[in-house]
């Protein structure tokens, strides 16, 4: 169990002091936290929404991928589905939904509550509010990870798979008068795009059918083990209800946290952490904090910015189609898969051991 020494300061003090009684109070409190049942966290309209926001995106990349480009208007309408993400909206709802998904992780939920039972609630609280990174290294933090980083790799591969789509249809389209033609008022449609992702943009309306599966309680599925469950590989082509499932790479690759990219993880797990002792409807404010992960929020924005430059260098409409599936999906797809690398010492085999010679 990780320690709370690290936090031995004057603020630390304050909280953790007081009389005998007091700390006796805390600690009846967190162990009763600590065996209650399984249930939902306190309602946090800030996370719900932010999840429904991420919902959104997928959903549209579901329907980027069913509904082949044959005509104009449907390259317009593609090309609206990408852009009406925001950069805020979308690294919020993504660290949403990894936060759900720690916290399906019987290992991680349970090694939060024991931290609560022995060093008090408000101080394990305090402790992941004031560090992120505290929560992913408690017990159960390694199993958490786990299932965060194999969710993050399998919507990566589903995004840069429909990316790979339309790259292919980039080519095909050349061939087609319409696609081949000079697009028109070119500059408008990029300024339409840019307003329709930006930050006081109305939010896109989820689809009959998608909100119910959003509605998650902790340690009620198994994600590991059922990929079309909430934060499977899988999951969300099973929202979308069958059809054509984008494949999902079977190597055996392990991955592992990538430092540079770990604050969104230590994000997503304090998040769950902060469910895990009922604690995340009362500190709205923290946890909305959490959500902004900048490194991530950088990056989606950084995929936008290239959208808008190559639209606006694009001369024909099939152009449009190109930029669409290299910014504004598989750089997306990049995104959220770099917060993991691959294990190399996991993947290396282990050398036989030489044959014994006699003495």
């Amino acid at each position: 169990m990780r320690s709370l020494a690290v936090w031995t300061t004057t603020a630390a003090v304050a909280l953790l002091g007081g009389s005998l009684a007091a700390a006796e109070t805390s600690t009846a409190s967190a162990n009763a936290t600590a065996s209650a049942p399984a249930a939902a966290a306190p309602a946090n309209d800030d996370l719900h929404a932010a999840l429904s926001a991420y919902a959104s995106y997928q959903t549209d990349v579901t329907n980027l991928r069913d509904h082949p480009v044959s005509t104009n208007a449907q390259l317009e309408m593609a090309l609206d589905r990408v852009g009406r993400h925001n950069r805020d909206a979308l690294t919020r709802g993504w660290v949403a939904y990894g936060a759900y998904t720690a916290a399906q992780s019987q290992a991680f939920m349970q090694g939060v509550r024991d931290a609560a039972a022995y060093y008090g609630r408000d101080a394990v609280i305090w402790a992941i509010t004031v560090d992120p990174s505290y929560a992913r290294g408690l017990r159960g933090g390694e199993e958490a990870t786990a299932l965060m980083i194999s969710s993050a790799e399998a919507d990566s591969q589903r995004i840069t798979a429909v990316a790979d789509q339309y790259h292919e249809l980039a080519y095909s389209l050349q061939r087609q008068h319409w696609a081949n033609a000079v697009a028109p008022q070119q500059a408008a449609r990029v300024q339409r795009v840019r307003g329709l992702g930006a930050a006081d943009a109305p939010a896109a309306a989820l689809p009959d059918g998608v909100a119910p599966h959003l509605n998650v309680a902790i340690l009620t599925l198994s994600p590991a083990t059922d990929a079309t469950a909430f934060g499977g590989k899988r999951f969300w082509d099973a929202v979308a209800g069958g059809g054509d499932v984008v494949a999902v790479s079977s190597t055996p690759v392990v991955y592992k946290a990538s430092p540079p990219r770990a604050p969104a993880l230590d994000r997503m797990a304090a998040v769950a952490a902060l469910q895990a002792l009922d604690a995340g409807g009362g500190l709205q404010s923290q946890v909305s904090q959490l959500l902004d992960d900048p490194r991530s929020r950088d990056c989606f924005e950084m995929a936008q910015l290239q959208l808008y430059q190559c639209m606006s260098a694009a001369h024909f409409r099939f152009e449009n189609a190109f930029c669409l599936g290299e910014h504004g999906l598989r750089e997306i797809g990049t995104c959220i898969g770099a917060v993991a690398t691959p294990d190399a010492s996991a993947m290396t085999p282990i050398a036989p051991l030489a044959p014994a010679t006699r003495q």
